[in-house]
């Protein structure tokens, strides 16, 4: 499968999130037996619908409305999906036989996401601080806003 092209905020957004989709990946390909056949292909399928709603959502949104709050939606928004695609992914090939095994990888897959968000989250965080202090700057006179 030819990778996708996806859209970023900048290059530590990408790192986190590729790590994360690569984390992912691992844990659903070992989620996935043998026993369920295309199982996995169909889990790769469904994540080029996240990519595609990321960067649509990059294009028509964030830049237009570079705010904080779509900033933080849109840096967010392949963690997030990704974890509730894995959760209702894992939740659909859960049987009687594999259920111990099943809520394991949705624990594995939410502490890879939670940990992600929380990178993530120090981005946001650098963002809003450095807006602040060009912000105080301007209004200090030090330099024009543009």
């Amino acid at each position: 499968m030819k990778k996708k092209d996806i859209l970023y905020l900048n290059k530590r957004h990408q790192v986190i999130v590729e790590d994360l989709l690569k984390d992912v990946k691992e844990a659903m390909y070992y989620a996935t037996p043998s026993k369920v056949d295309g199982k996995y292909k169909d889990f790769l399928g469904i994540l080029d619908s996240i990519y595609l709603h990321s960067n649509i959502f990059h294009d028509t949104t964030l830049k237009h409305e570079n705010n904080d709050g779509v900033v933080a939606e849109f840096i967010f928004l392949i963690p997030n999906m990704l974890f509730y695609t894995s959760v209702g992914f894992l939740t659909g090939i859960k049987t009687d036989d594999n259920t111990d095994n099943i809520i394991s990888h949705i624990e594995e897959v939410g502490g890879l996401c939670e940990n992600a968000t929380g990178e993530l989250a120090d981005i946001l965080i650098d963002i809003t601080e450095t807006d602040e202090l060009y912000n105080e700057i301007v209004e200090l006179g030090k330099v024009e806003q543009n």
